[in-house]
């Protein structure tokens, strides 16, 4: 059994090899797919999120579209943000006939645990075009600290 196809690069790390495997596998079950489903199959239980550590903060990017900031309720228990909330679904008029629908409504949950310690008392939100923008400071004692070492 041949695990490369000759002349393709070897992955770069475990995700690009996911990704890989992944790509394989939605290839192989194409067939079950019904031509107006697709897609039915690829929507997320959750908003895709981004994490970011700078020297002083994590910031964590949400994709939110439609959510409005009092539907959303945050947060911070030791190192675990958690992120909940409603979408309400748009009510579709007896005079329309919907063909596919791939946007999504209802509740939605979402906990990531963060890496070190971190300053919950001020921790900052905002919701703008969609995207929901947490900045999460860290603890002194969790930052990076400089240390100049004297030779002699």
């Amino acid at each position: 059994m041949e695990l490369m196809k000759r002349g393709e690069m070897a992955p770069r790390d475990l995700w690009d090899a996911f990704n890989s495997l992944r790509g394989e596998m939605d290839d192989a079950m194409n067939f079950l797919r019904a031509p107006d489903a697709s897609g039915l199959l690829d929507m997320t239980a959750a908003p895709a999120m981004d994490l970011v550590e700078t020297a002083d903060d994590f910031i964590v990017k949400a994709d939110l579209p439609g959510v409005r900031k009092e539907d959303l309720e945050l947060s911070v228990t030791g190192t675990l943000l958690s992120i909940r909330g409603d979408k309400k679904a748009e009510v579709e008029g007896d005079k329309r006939k919907v063909f596919r629908k791939e946007t999504w409504g209802g509740s939605f949950g979402r906990t990531i645990d963060l890496p070190t310690a971190v300053d919950a008392d001020r921790v900052r939100a905002e919701l703008k075009n969609g995207v929901l923008t947490v900045t999460i400071p860290k603890r002194e004692e969790a930052k990076a600290k400089l240390v100049t070492v004297s030779v002699d």
